[in-house]
């Protein structure tokens, strides 16, 4: 009977702690938290609830505590949020600095936060990062239309950056056309 025991208790222990979630698992939740609050709260405890999150988890994790702050009424409980997003993007970051994604979600954040608070200093370095790595989400050509386009629509790309992002969204816009995928 113990043996069953232990069986039973290493087969749901493991899965209790491997909770790990895809990449695109974590875009989809993102993409669903971005736009209701329901679903903003319920992957906001998802990603709590995960012990030892792996950078991804912790950067999709920190960019939701940004997304917090438009339901926070007092200024005191916005900037709690964007502390704890700050932190949870650059640990992310400093785990896996190469990562164009965790890059991204950073640069997303620190585009939006006010100069005075000091916390959009990384966004020169995000940049050179995401450009050095053209491929990146390119296994969604859905999203990575509209990580461009937002790149484009922030203005904080170079003349010469945002022409190589102005050729890649008519490369994808015709591959998506082809398709037969909207955008």
């Amino acid at each position: 009977m113990k043996p069953l025991f232990v069986l039973l208790f290493a087969l749901f222990g493991i899965s209790l702690f491997a909770q790990t979630l895809s990449r695109d698992q974590l875009r989809l939740h993102f993409l669903q938290a971005s736009e209701r609050k329901t679903a903003l709260d319920s992957f906001l405890s998802k990603l709590e609830n995960i012990d030892k999150k792996t950078p991804a988890e912790e950067c999709y994790f920190g960019i939701c505590n940004g997304i917090c702050c438009q339901y926070d009424e007092s200024n005191w409980s916005k900037f709690k949020h964007v502390v704890k997003a700050k932190n949870a993007l650059n640990s992310a970051v400093e785990k896996d600095s190469k990562d164009p994604e965790l890059r991204f979600m950073r640069f997303m954040l620190e585009h939006f936060l006010p100069s005075f608070l000091g916390f959009n200093k990384h966004i020169d370095e995000d940049i050179k990062v995401i450009f050095s790595n053209p491929n990146f989400i390119d296994d969604n050509l859905a999203l990575k239309k509209k990580v461009i386009e937002f790149m484009i629509w922030t203005k904080r790309c170079s003349p010469e950056q945002t022409k190589i992002l102005e050729a890649k969204m008519k490369e994808i816009t015709k591959k998506l056309e082809a398709t037969g995928k909207k955008s």
